[in-house]
C-alpha cells in the first residue's frame, strides 16, 4: 500500500454575510451606475477607494441582492431585503491561497462593516469548505461501496471529457445533499479542465508524475448552528473539529469477515487523511500561476485567431509579427512543437475541403 501524502490542508472556500441597513445613498448609487452604463453591456469598473482598484459591477444582480460587485479576490452580493442579509460575500479559493484565510477575511470585514454596512454587527458564515489535497490514495470505482456514510444520498459521477479507451475514468465521488456534503475527486483532471495550476504553489512535496486527489467536506449555515458556530470567528477556529466530525461522519473501511461494513475497520488511508491540519496555506506564487494561465489563455487565443485570418487570406504575414513582438506567442508554439505555417495550411486545407464539400 503507497503511504498518504498530505500536500496542503485548510479552507477552501468560504461564503459570508452581513445584515444591517446599507450606507446611505450606496443603493441609490450603485443604480445610477447601472441604468447610465447599461447600453455598455458589460460591467462597470470602479472602486471605494485605493485599497479596491478592480471592483466590477454587473448589470444584474443575484437572487434576491440587486447589485453583484465582483473582483479577483471576492464577489459581494449587496441590497437584499429582509428577511435576506444586506449582504452576502464569497471569498474565492485563489485569494483565500493567497492571502491566507484569515487576512482575507479582514480584508472583507473592511469592505463590508467599513463600506457597505457601516452599522453591520458582525460577518456571519453562511458556508465552509474544508479540504485536504493528498497523493498515495487514488481512488476506485470499487472503493464507493466501501464507504460508511450518515448521509443517505450517495452518487458517483464522472468527466464526459475524460473518457478512456479501456473504460470510463473516475473522476470521483459526493455524498450527502445540503447542509454536509462530502467530494472526493480528482484535483489533478479539475484542474487540466479548467486551466488552473495555482493550486501547485500551496502544495509541499507534490509528484509531478502522480495525480493529487482532494477529500472536501462543505457545511451550510444549518449544520454549522448545530455546532453553536455563526460567526467567522468562530467557524475558524473550529475548523479542526469540523474536519473531524466531517472524516467520521464519511469513513472508508477496509473488508473484513463482518457481513455488516459499519464493523469493518478505518482504512489506514483515512486515517491519515483525518488527521490532517487544517492550516492556513499561502504563498505569493498564486498570484504568478494565475497570471501564468490568463497569459496562456489569451495567447491560445491569439495564436488561434491570427492563423485563422491568415487561412483566410485577410492578413499576411501575422506569423512574423508575433515572433518579433509577442514572445509568449512564440514560446507557446515552440512549446506545442508545430511551426505557425503548418497551422496555417492546415486551417487553410481545411476550409478548401468544406468549401468542396458545400459544393
Amino acid at each position: 500500500m503507497t503511504a498518504v501524502t498530505v500536500l496542503a490542508s485548510g479552507v477552501d472556500s468560504l461564503y459570508l454575510s452581513a445584515a444591517g441597513e446599507l450606507a446611505d445613498g450606496l443603493d441609490v448609487c450603485l443604480a445610477a451606475m447601472i441604468d447610465n452604463n447599461r447600453h455598455t453591456g458589460g460591467p462597470i469598473a470602479f472602486s471605494f477607494g485605493s485599497a479596491e482598484p478592480d471592483m466590477l459591477l454587473r448589470l444584474h444582480g443575484w437572487r434576491n441582492w440587486p447589485f453583484w460587485i465582483s473582483s479577483p479576490r471576492y464577489e459581494l452580493c449587496v441590497g437584499a431585503p429582509p428577511p435576506f442579509p444586506a449582504v452576502y460575500a464569497q471569498l474565492h479559493s485563489e485569494f483565500i491561497h493567497l492571502a491566507g484565510v484569515d487576512a482575507a477575511v479582514r480584508e472583507v470585514d473592511r469592505v463590508v462593516t467599513g463600506r457597505l454596512i457601516p452599522r453591520a454587527a458582525r460577518l456571519t458564515v453562511s458556508r465552509v469548505d474544508l479540504y485536504v489535497d493528498e497523493q498515495g490514495w487514488e481512488p476506485e470505482h470499487a472503493d464507493f461501496f466501501r464507504f460508511i456514510c450518515r448521509a443517505t444520498m450517495r452518487r458517483l459521477y464522472e468527466l464526459p471529457s475524460q473518457l478512456h479507451g479501456s473504460g470510463r475514468h473516475l473522476s470521483g465521488f459526493v455524498f450527502g445533499k445540503g447542509d454536509v456534503l462530502a467530494r472526493i475527486y480528482d484535483k489533478s483532471l479539475e484542474m487540466r479542465r479548467r486551466g488552473q495550476t495555482w493550486q501547485q504553489a500551496v502544495w509541499q512535496g507534490a509528484d509531478t508524475d502522480r495525480p493529487v486527489w482532494r477529500v472536501e467536506f462543505q457545511f451550510r449555515r444549518r449544520a454549522l448552528a448545530r455546532f453553536g458556530i455563526s460567526g467567522i470567528g468562530e467557524a475558524l477556529a473550529a475548523r479542526q473539529g469540523l474536519w473531524e466530525y466531517g472524516m467520521r461522519w464519511l469513513s472508508l473501511r477496509t473488508p473484513a469477515k463482518h457481513v455488516r461494513r459499519s464493523r469493518w475497520p478505518e482504512a489506514r488511508q483515512w486515517t491519515t487523511l483525518r488527521s490532517a491540519a487544517m492550516g492556513s496555506p499561502a504563498s505569493a506564487l498564486v498570484r504568478e500561476h494565475r497570471r501564468a494561465a490568463d497569459e496562456l489563455r489569451l495567447v491560445r487565443g491569439f495564436v488561434g485567431y491570427a492563423t485563422s485570418l491568415e487561412a483566410m487570406g485577410s492578413a499576411h504575414d501575422l506569423g512574423g509579427t508575433l515572433a518579433r513582438d509577442v514572445p509568449a506567442a512564440h514560446r507557446y508554439l515552440a512549446k506545442r512543437g508545430v511551426p505557425y505555417r503548418d497551422i496555417v495550411a492546415e486551417k487553410r486545407s481545411r476550409r478548401i475541403s468544406l468549401a468542396g464539400d458545400v459544393r
